[in-house]
């Protein structure tokens, strides 16, 4: 009789370490580590900036922040000071037998350091080095050294002139959207470069630029600023052509988006709303049309939605094939019928006694085990040592007095400030 085993981890065996803070290179590192590499957090020795951002979690047991514990699951914690010669030493000791450098310092701060992707490829020729930075490291000019917040790269990108309310202001997502598609990128990035390595032997730079990351979200809408006429660029409005209404509407309880992206749509709405004559109406019946009267059409849309709940709302327009759905609010998402059927949510250990509640990875691999725990500050610090350089309890004691893993906390904390993206 045969039995079963569990499918084998994508990436087991694959050696991480991770030299990143905040929200793009920490989203990737997690990515891997679920998918079963062994990802060795760097982290200065007061923690990555992350770990001391509100709100913070509090037990008996310590405090841990949810902003660090939503992007570091699955992870080895190590605390090393690479202002210090032989917190430096240690850091060699793991790249010498590592397969991915992955990190979203400066770059100045990468050469302040001697650890920049060129230098590091000559003396380790088949690492890839993946750098995740606002402008990129190389061919930026003067972006090279500017801060690249997420907001930055969403608005230099365009993004943010796509994300409009109905009278055609731009208004920010509100969300990092531009770390994530960066943390992605760099996900798809990195398994590239692991093929090659993999059969060539070849190590790899990836330069990846967050404003270059979010590029891709407006590809159709630049190909349809390309393409279609003054007159009709004159009545963009608010969605850049995806359709009129398109977007967010308020509901008696809240809001819903709804997408009529096609003139059949529309007479559909109108059924739905108990106004089938507008459906005809030469003044609204096609898009051309309602683009003219964006406004128009907005009011008539929301003297429907304001009448009806959310729920009255999605019913009404599933029933006629109309794209709807409603905006749901973070208190809602975990518990809605969807996301329970999918089973689109994790719980994950905060290392501090309590449980949070996360996405999953949604390529559906199975999770690694030991991925479903957010490292403490420096937790497996002896544990990495003494696996990936051999290092014992008396060579250990030896780099702590030495300075290695840090004298005063918070003069590290301090000194790494500038390191930021």
């Amino acid at each position: 009789m045969k039995t079963s085993h569990p499918a084998p981890l994508p990436l087991q065996g694959v050696k991480v370490i991770e030299l990143s803070h905040l929200i793009a290179g920490p989203y990737c590192g997690q990515l891997l580590a679920e998918e079963g590499a062994s990802v060795v957090k760097i982290e200065p020795p007061d923690g990555e900036l992350t770990r001391h951002r509100e709100p913070m979690r509090h037990s008996s047991q310590g405090t841990i922040s949810g902003y660090f514990g939503a992007l570091n699951r699955g992870k080895k914690s190590v605390t090393l000071d690479l202002k210090n010669a032989q917190g430096m030493e240690v850091l060699h000791g793991l790249l010498a037998s590592a397969d991915v450098l992955l990190t979203n310092m400066r770059g100045g701060a990468l050469k302040r350091l001697g650890l920049f992707p060129e230098d590091l490829l000559q003396r380790y020729p088949r690492l890839v080095v993946a750098c995740i930075s606002g402008f990129g490291l190389k061919n930026a000019g003067k972006y090279t050294e500017r801060a690249g917040l997420a907001m930055v790269a969403e608005a230099m990108s365009g993004t943010t002139s796509l994300t409009r309310d109905h009278d055609g202001n731009p208004v920010w997502c509100g969300f990092a959207m531009g770390d994530i598609l960066a943390g992605m990128t760099a996900h798809a990035a990195i398994l590239l470069a692991l093929r090659n390595q993999e059969r060539h032997g070849v190590g790899r730079f990836i330069d990846l630029s967050m404003v270059e990351c979010s590029l891709p979200m407006v590809s159709v809408a630049l190909a349809r600023e390309q393409s279609a006429s003054a007159e009709l660029r004159a009545f963009a409005g608010s969605n850049n052509f995806h359709g009129v209404p398109y977007g967010a509407f308020p509901a008696s309880d809240g809001h819903v988006n709804i997408g009529v992206n096609r003139d059949d749509f529309w007479r559909r709405l109108c059924d739905a709303m108990g106004r089938p004559e507008l459906g005809t109406d030469p003044r609204y019946a096609t898009y051309v049309e309602r683009a003219k009267r964006q406004h128009e059409v907005h009011v008539l849309t929301e003297a429907f939605t304001k009448a009806h709940t959310r729920e009255q709302i999605v019913e009404k327009l599933n029933a006629v094939d109309v794209p709807v759905a409603s905006i749901l609010n973070m208190g809602e998402l975990t518990e809605h019928d969807y996301m329970r059927t999918r089973g689109s949510f994790r719980t994950v250990e905060d290392g501090i006694g309590g449980a949070m509640t996360l996405p999953i990875d949604p390529t559906r691999f199975d999770p690694a085990p030991g991925s479903e725990r957010v490292p403490l500050l420096g937790q497996h610090r002896d544990e990495v040592l003494a696996q990936e350089m051999g290092l014992g309890p008396k060579e250990i004691t030896r780099l702590a007095q030495a300075g290695a893993f840090g004298a005063a906390a918070s003069a590290a904390k301090a000194d790494a400030e500038p390191a930021l993206q």
